[in-house]
């Protein structure tokens, strides 16, 4: 859930208002009127804004709190708003946010709490339990205030765990192809001791033939000084043992290069998820997509797209925060392809910096009128356009004011030029 709910930020976050706004709100009016109903529905509003503006959704919690107590209101059913609006922050916004509305979360609780044992008077109720004495007073404010901490910190909780499970975690499928990557390289493991095992009995018998040789050649000089007949036939002998040697030392060398060149493959697109998982264990949402016919292509241009795409994401990570959202995103055509590779860097770093009173776009004109001229330079992009244009292709490298970075390489005609038969 937590994934889907990060993908698809606004729409999820607008069903759990409308349902929150519905289902408590429709208790609070049944129970305590329109004015309950206004409450709940300002905390309510708290959630759809706790993913992408935590601070406004701090600030409704804090309005809805106010309006709560200024109604004299009894504990609204709505707070759990409150709790679920914090669920989110603790998952989605930036350390300090999730710090800051899970204080102001609590506290706000806690004068609900107040304001409905110790400033009611004697003789009032609360659903019901009737505040006769002082004891009684103080019974209901530790109650209410249990419920308080613990329901708040729970949620808050359960927002961190969620978020760490699927960044560090992953999904079934992360585990599934870590666990696959590992059994093959444990597999690799294991065939190289085999080998090995086999280079040493092979290097024992060359050793055996090369002393033979050479015996042979010492034996046959000798010889050759009492009986020059005898040279021919012990260069014939050395002849058949050094062929016999160099037989050996062949079957070595193909034993080995053969091996050494199927466990050295080099990687591809197909490689690409395993890098996608290796980047969300570092703290980044990469997401990897493939939109129309894929085609087969050779080794190099998947080696070249590769390691694009690397450096890529090299650059996310030595520029941007974790928590920073990568997309990704192949599109093939009858022909060529396109791979873009967007973050939004930029703006997860201003929005864990901003304040309450500052909530503008984080860009100026300016800005925008120097990402329509500006050409993006650097080692990395040089390479990277060395790298495309041994295939036709082509880098763009584009700063998005306010979000991020954006790398586009096209290939136009990658079938013609790099298609695998």
């Amino acid at each position: 859930m937590i994934r889907w709910i990060q993908d698809r930020k606004w729409l999820s976050s607008s069903l759990l208002a409308a349902f929150s706004i519905l289902l408590l709100g429709g208790i609070d009016l049944l129970v305590q009127g329109y004015q309950a109903l206004i409450v709940t529905f300002i905390i309510g509003l708290g959630i759809l804004f706790a993913i992408k503006i935590p601070q406004l959704s701090v600030v409704l919690v804090i309005a809805g709190t106010g309006l709560e107590l200024y109604f004299g209101l009894s504990p609204v059913a709505g707070g759990l708003s409150a709790a679920i609006a914090l669920f989110l922050t603790a998952a989605f916004a930036s350390r300090i946010w999730y710090y800051v509305s899970l204080a102001i979360t609590v506290t706000t609780g806690l004068v609900v709490a107040w304001a409905n044992s110790f400033a009611l008077p004697l003789g009032e109720d609360i659903y019901g339990l009737y505040l006769r004495t002082e004891v009684s007073r103080s019974t209901a404010f530790i109650l209410q205030v249990s419920i308080v901490v613990a329901g708040n910190i729970l949620f808050w909780l359960l927002g961190r765990l969620a978020i760490t499970y699927e960044v560090f975690v992953g999904t079934e499928f992360d585990r599934a192809l870590s666990a696959d990557t590992q059994a093959k390289l444990t597999l690799e493991v294991a065939e190289q001791n085999e080998r090995f095992e086999i280079a040493r009995d092979i290097n024992e018998l060359i050793i055996q033939k090369v002393t033979a040789v050479i015996s042979q050649a010492e034996g046959g000089a000798y010889a050759a000084k009492a009986d020059p007949t005898s040279a021919l036939r012990s260069l014939e002998r050395v002849g058949v043992s050094a062929r016999a040697a160099h037989a050996e030392l062949r079957r070595l060398f193909d034993m080995l290069n053969k091996r050494h060149a199927i466990s050295a493959a080099p990687p591809g697109i197909d490689e690409l998820q395993n890098l996608v998982v290796t980047y969300r264990e570092f703290g980044y949402n990469v997401t990897l997509a493939h939109e129309g016919s894929r085609f087969a292509i050779s080794e190099g241009a998947g080696l070249a797209i590769y390691r694009i795409i690397f450096d890529a994401l090299e650059n996310v990570k030595q520029h941007c925060i974790a928590g920073t959202d990568v997309s990704i995103d192949f599109s093939w055509v009858s022909e060529g392809m396109q791979v873009l590779v967007k973050d939004n860097g930029v703006e997860v770093d201003r929005r864990s910096q901003v304040s309450l009173h500052d909530l503008d776009s984080g860009y100026t004109a300016a800005d925008d009128a120097r990402a329509l001229v500006e050409t993006i330079k650097g080692a990395g992009i040089t390479a990277m356009r060395e790298r495309a244009a041994l295939y036709g292709g082509s880098i763009e490298a584009t700063r998005v004011p306010g979000v991020g970075f954006t790398v586009s390489a096209i290939f136009p005609h990658l079938r013609s030029v790099a298609g695998a038969s």
